[in-house]
């Protein structure tokens, strides 16, 4: 649990993280490299990453970390979603996952060209 700590600390004191880091972290079972990498990728805009960004979208577990207690990841990937396409989803966000808002969020990172 200790070098959970040490590895967020190191990420948030370092201004770039690498791309296959950032993949390790987002198909990682740990929720919160999952939030940080997720949280990265919306903060530095990287829409090629977006593909892996909603391969596990509908990833239902609660956060349990302060700035993010009681959202699911599903929930902070949506938001970084949104941060992202510019685009309010078309049903409210919720904590609980919704095909509805995945499928509007990948047809709109495919017709961007973010998605193959």
């Amino acid at each position: 649990m200790r070098w959970i700590f040490i590895f967020i600390f190191l990420i948030s004191c370092t201004s770039r993280i690498d791309d296959q880091v950032l993949l390790e972290m987002l198909r990682s079972d740990n929720k919160a490299q999952i939030i940080e990498a997720t949280r990265y990728i919306g903060k530095h805009r990287k829409t090629h990453l977006v593909k892996y960004l909603l391969e596990n979208g509908a990833n239902p577990r609660v956060s349990h970390d302060l700035r993010y207690k009681g959202m699911s990841i599903y929930q902070i990937k949506m938001k970084t979603m949104w941060l992202l396409t510019e685009k309010a989803p078309p049903k409210r966000l919720s904590r609980s996952p919704d095909s509805v808002i995945l499928k509007f969020y990948y047809d709109i990172s495919k017709k961007n060209g973010w998605i193959k």
